[in-house]
Parts: structure tokens; sequence; C-alpha cells
């Protein structure tokens, strides 16, 4: 009895011994899979963070993003000239870095971004321009990313000055600190007042009158005339000798023109510098010996335009639709040119666009209608009577006039060939501040065209290329 007891009592400590055992493994399994389950819970936690964190930096590069964008879309419509204060701008947060532009994004994300330009190189007088815009982006958690771009700024190549393919002289009409183009005949060029050697603004050369084709002092009319044409400033009273250098228009320049001599009265010592001079009179190798000489001449029209910088067409069609459709979404294209049809604009930067080719072809716009862009002339940039403000005026399918004492500040654009597209007879003693591009341009009145330094400094931005010549993200992670 005492053996088979001993047997129980074995079995009962082995079946004790078999469940602790069990007991420990089942511990064991259920610590691993705690310590396992754990693991990717933290795993995957730190996952979704990630992936949190990844997103809401994506919302505040976006937020970022979209802050250049806006910079631009401000530069595309107001221009540069309000920037001169940046970085400490009073009254614009566009170029104020302690309080920039700060603009909620609509969303879930809860996105903002804070905007401010740098004017880096200030047009104009540097030219291209260079401005930095700093816009940093935010979202939820405070993610945050800083962005830069850098701008580009230059004017367009539309002359800066009065360009037709015909001007007329006579009366009183007179040009100051700024040049005429054409490249067409000018006729009655003693008709056209400019004073000589005054400075053009524009270009850095004495204002003068330059044509690819004759400048002569003899009533006409049309683009063009035959080198034989009476009283041509280039040759002799017969039309057939030489005379590279006329004295009494020693700037001017047309196709009868030619080489220049030291000591003709149309030479001197800037032309062979390094200055605007060199630039714009030392194109031509005459004789061939590989050295550029200074000259009164210009051959063609593609001299024209590539002494000047202007581009060809001088203004494209792309151009005149862009102003069109600015024009438009500013509510200010016209179908007539009557002012009992159209009202003036109120924007700072404004432009109006005449489409009179359906309803009023031919039409003329009187110029002495429009308002609000009316100042004194001869203005520094610097001038508190200087104000941000500029016009463009494009008339397609008519003509334009101004009279009677009219004082504007505007850049005028007429797109039709003749018989329209004319700039007519002005009297009055009118004033007009700033750059003509035409058909044709009649100076026949009393009239007086100018270009100021106040102009300049507000070339309207429908007139000036922005282009983003760099971008740089900060990618040193959430802040």
């Amino acid at each position: 009895m005492k053996a088979v007891r001993s047997t129980h009592l074995d079995h009962a400590a082995g079946d004790h011994r078999d469940r602790g055992s069990a007991m420990i493994l089942t511990l064991m399994v259920m610590t691993l899979v705690t310590v396992l389950s754990s693991t990717v819970a933290v795993v995957t936690i730190n996952n979704l963070q990630s992936s949190g964190r990844s997103r809401q930096a994506a919302a505040a590069l976006s937020a970022a993003d979209a802050g250049i964008a806006q910079a631009v879309t401000y530069l595309r419509s107001s221009g540069v000239r309000d920037l001169r204060c940046s970085p400490t701008c009073a009254s614009n947060a566009w170029g104020n870095r302690a309080s920039p532009s700060t603009v909620s994004v609509p969303g879930a994300a809860g996105q903002s971004y804070k905007a401010w330009i740098e004017a880096v190189a200030p047009f104009p007088q540097n030219d291209p321009g260079v401005y930095r815009i700093h816009s940093t982006g935010s979202a939820a958690n405070a993610a945050s990313r800083p962005v830069t771009a850098e701008v580009s700024v230059t004017t367009s190549n539309v002359p800066k000055g009065v360009f037709a393919r015909s001007i007329n002289g006579g009366g009183a009409a007179s040009v100051a600190r700024e040049s005429i183009f054409s490249t067409g005949c000018v006729y009655n060029r003693s008709k056209i007042q400019m004073v000589p050697g005054e400075l053009d603004l524009a270009y850095g050369i004495p204002i003068g009158v330059h044509s690819s084709q004759i400048i002569t002092d003899a009533n006409g009319t049309g683009q063009y005339c035959p080198p034989t044409t009476k009283k041509p400033i280039h040759r002799g009273s017969d039309g057939s000798s030489p005379r590279p250098c006329d004295t009494a228009y020693p700037y001017d320049q047309d196709r009868l023109g030619g080489r220049l001599t030291a000591g003709d009265g149309c030479h001197d010592a800037r032309m062979t510098g390094t200055g605007p001079w060199a630039k714009y009179y030392t194109t031509y190798d005459l004789d061939s010996n590989g050295t550029k000489d200074p000259s009164s001449l210009l051959q063609s029209d593609a001299d024209l335009f590539k002494v000047f910088g202007f581009q060809t067409p001088v203004l494209s069609q792309g151009q005149i639709d862009s102003l069109r459709m600015l024009a438009q979404s500013q509510g200010n294209y016209w179908r007539y040119s009557q002012s009992s049809q159209w009202t003036n604009p109120d924007e700072a930067n404004a432009v109006m666009f005449f489409d009179l080719t359906q309803t009023d072809a031919g039409g003329t716009v009187d110029l002495n209608d429009i308002e609000g862009f009316s100042r004194s002339p001869n203005l520094t940039d610097a001038d508190p009577a200087c104000t941000s403000r500029s016009l463009i005026i494009v008339i397609e399918g008519g003509n334009v006039k101004l009279n009677s004492n009219k004082k504007l500040a505007a850049s005028l654009l007429l797109t039709s060939s003749a018989p329209d597209g004319q700039v007519l007879k002005a009297n009055g003693n009118s004033e007009f501040i700033g750059t003509i591009f035409a058909d044709t341009v009649n100076l026949t009145g009393t009239a007086n065209i100018s270009m100021d330094t106040c102009f300049l400094a507000n070339v309207s931005p429908g007139l000036m290329d922005f282009a983003v010549t760099s971008y740089q993200e900060n990618d040193r992670g959430l802040s």
C-alpha cells in the first residue's frame, strides 16, 4: 500500500510541475505578445505621427508657395515703386519685413502665409531690377516652411519716346527730354522744337530724331519718301551731295547719314568712349577696318531696332491681347470713342482699351475726357507730387487727339495702321507726359510732349516683364 501511495504522490507532484511550467510559458508568451503589441503600436503611432508631420509640412509648403504666387501677382498688378521703402515700409505690408503681408488660407489644414518683398537691386536704377520674395507658410501644430524666390523686373522693349511710322512737324509743338523714332519719313524737321543737347532720360544720350528712312525739312505725308526728296537734312539742298552732319540737328540719324569725323560739328569725344554714345552712335564699320566708326547712319528698320533694343514687331499681338484682358478685368474695355459711352478708370495702375474696330471704326478718342491722371511735367521721382500711378491707353481701329490745356501722363498705344492710328493735331498748349506709339504723329499744333524721371519710375506694370529666376525651399525641418 505504501508503494502505491508513493506513486500517486509522484503523479500529483508531476502534475503540479507541469501546470507550473505551462503557466510560466503562458506568462512568457503573454509578455512577448504584449511587447510585440506595444512595439507595433509604437511603430504605428510613430508612422502616423510622421505621416501627419509630412502632411503638415506639405500643407505649410503649399501655403508658402501661395505666398510666393500672391507676391508675384502684387508685382504684376502694382509694380515696384511702392517697394522703395522695403524692408521697412510703414504703409505697405509687402515691403515690411517686421510686419509682412499675412493671409489665412481656407481649409482644414489651418494654413496661412506671411510674405514680403525685398528690393535687392531696385528698378529703375537697375534694369533689370531684382526683387526677392520671402514667404513662410504655416499649418496646424506649428508646422512651417520658409521659401524664397527671386524675380527679375524689366521694361518690355516698347520704345520709350515718340515712335511712329511717319511724323509731321509744324506749328510750335515741342518734344522735351525724350527722342523721336520712326520707320518712315519725318517731315518739317525745323518745326519740331527740340532743345539741342538736352538729355534723353530713357536712353542717356542727347535727344534727337532717329529714322530708318529720311528726315527732311520739306512738307509731305506718308511713310516713305524718295532719297531725292527736297530738303533732306543729311544731303545738300539739291538732294544729291552727301552731308553726314547737319549742325542744326547734330544728334539726328537717318539712312542718308554717314560717318562723322572730329571737327565736323557733330562728332563728340563722348562718342568714342564706353558710355551711352558708344552704344548708340558707334555702330558701323564703314571703312571695314574692324573698328566701329562714329556715325549718323541708320541703314534699315533692323538697324534702328537693334541699336535701340526694340523688339520686332514693336508692339506684339501677344502684348496687345494681354493689355486687352487686363483692361477687361479692370472694367476699362470700351467699344466707343465718345466719352458718353465710357467712364474714367479709378485704378492706380489703369489700362484703358478702346476697341473701335466693330462699332466705331475710325473714331477719335479725345484725351481731354480722361480724368485722374493729370499732373505737372518735369517731376523728379522724389517729388512729393510724383504719386505711384500709371495709365496705359490702347486704341485699336481709331485715332486720338489732345487739346485745350490738358495735362496727361500716360503710355499711348495706337495699334492700327493708316488711315487709323493717328495722333491728330494738338492745340491749346496741352501737355502730354510719357510715350507714344502710333502710325502717324502730327506735331502741327502747340502741344508739349515730354518725359521725366517720375514717369520712368512709374512704368505701368502692363509694360513690364516679370520673371521668377530662382526658387529655394528651406528644408531644415519643421519649426
